[in-house]
């Protein structure tokens, strides 16, 4: 359950935040704080956060996903470095402070043992800006100057997108906006399609997740007809993740600043309709997301950032999808702080305006659009690389053939599905059809 966060103003912050017990009552509460950090992207969450008095706080950042009950730092070490902080409880601003580069302390985990811990960097620097809660303390409370600390008005946001992929970002945006650093105001996506048989009508995920959240969503057959609506919500950025349409250029043109792409590959590589399933069918070890300013030319805008993923053995198009998914909410969140936030002179350098480089476009390659026929196979003489396109093409289009007048599916994890029955292993499945010889 996604908690409520409370602001520095709440009157939880004038109470006296007390020790707490490891219970299974306490473990649910910091699963939500889980969910409520994941949610909002943030790295670290205190208990008062969230309304409870508590010396608890959650990290949840890299490699570091700890739950400090009852925590006490016994040492920070004297070297110290500026760093920029913000705050879940103090939207819409910014700050600069100093903080030790190290510490020691001692806490609970949540499997009620005694730990200690030493850590340096921004590790450090989490641990101390969580840890300040717990006195009902705020990094505002160190800004030794003025110019240290910036406001900024929150982010307009016109969203496009369709699938699960695009769906997990818009979720990162809708995160910011309910804390109050962004606002989405209207949301453009795919209308419903027929779902199974029958009429009955499934909406697509970004659509759901936009309802749900009571955002305007428009499902317009042409872009140019919302020309007036994307307009009128006098956006900043306009942000595209797998929408599945080309957008013409007098919509790129509409946001104050930039309409952003999140891409799965790293461009110029893998440009097109499918990243994901090229890096699959082609056995590529790695991966990524890119954050492309676009024009009017497929996914040849220059870049702003770039993330590198490992694929892992077995990875399919969903699990693939979702990684990268989380990977590209991060790195937008980066790209629109550093495109818009930044209002401050800081050691003599001026804040934000992040610029985008052109990509190398002698280098370009790209993939094509995927439909239902492509997923066809002849069982009897199957494609080489058949164990990487079930992988690729899972869940849609999929990997099928036919198999005495039925359609029979190939799925991962050397499963099958003849039409009309439940899955089955292969083994178990050419153990009754042994005139079926098909391996992978």
């Amino acid at each position: 359950m996604i908690l409520k966060i409370t602001k520095n103003t709440d009157p939880v912050w004038k109470k006296k935040f007390s020790d707490v017990q490891v219970t299974p009552s306490l473990q649910k509460i910091v699963s939500d704080m889980h969910e409520t950090l994941a949610f909002t992207m943030g790295v670290g969450l205190a208990a008062p956060q969230v309304g409870y008095p508590w010396r608890l706080f959650i990290v949840d950042f890299a490699d570091l996903k700890e739950t400090f009950i009852n925590p006490k730092i016994i040492k920070k070490n004297e070297k110290t470095d500026l760093v920029e902080e913000g705050c879940l409880s103090i939207p819409s601003y910014r700050g600069f402070i100093e903080r030790p580069t190290e510490l020691e302390l001692e806490y609970t985990n949540l499997k009620g043992e005694r730990k200690q811990a030493k850590l340096s960097g921004f590790y450090a620097r989490i641990i101390q800006h969580e840890y300040d809660h717990l006195n009902s303390t705020f990094y505002t409370d160190h800004i030794t100057k003025p110019k240290y600390l910036y406001h900024f008005d929150p982010v307009r946001i016109v969203f496009f997108g369709s699938d699960r992929f695009s769906a997990t970002i818009l979720k990162s945006l809708i995160g910011q906006s309910v804390i109050g650093e962004y606002q989405v105001p209207l949301v453009i996506t795919k209308g419903d399609k027929p779902s199974g048989r029958g009429d009955s009508v499934l909406s697509n995920p970004v659509k759901s997740l936009a309802q749900q959240f009571n955002i305007e969503t428009l499902t317009p057959e042409k872009i140019t007809d919302s020309y007036e609506k994307i307009a009128s919500s006098k956006p900043d950025l306009l942000v595209l993740a797998s929408y599945g349409k080309i957008i013409p250029k007098e919509i790129l043109e509409i946001p104050k600043y930039y309409s952003l792409n999140v891409h799965p590959s790293l461009l110029p590589k893998h440009r097109g309709a499918s990243p994901l399933q090229t890096v699959l069918l082609k056995g590529d070890k790695t991966t990524g997301v890119s954050i492309m300013a676009m024009n009017e030319k497929v996914d040849q805008g220059d870049v702003f950032v770039r993330g590198r993923y490992s694929l892992k053995p077995n990875e399919t198009y969903e699990s693939l999808s979702r990684q990268l998914s989380k990977i590209g909410a991060e790195l937008l969140h980066y790209v629109i702080h550093g495109v818009v936030m930044g209002q401050s002179i800081i050691k003599g350098k001026k804040l934000g305006g992040l610029k985008p480089k052109p990509q190398k476009h002698e280098k370009a390659t790209y993939t094509k659009l995927i439909k239902k026929e492509d997923g066809k196979i002849a069982w009897k003489k199957p494609p080489v690389n058949l164990e990487r396109m079930i992988r690729a093409y899972y869940p849609w289009p999929g990997v099928w053939c036919e198999y005495n007048g039925k359609i029979l599916k190939l799925l991962p994890n050397h499963m099958v599905q003849l039409e009309g029955k439940n899955p089955v292993s292969l083994s178990s499945f050419k153990a009754g059809h042994k005139d079926f010889t098909l391996t992978w």
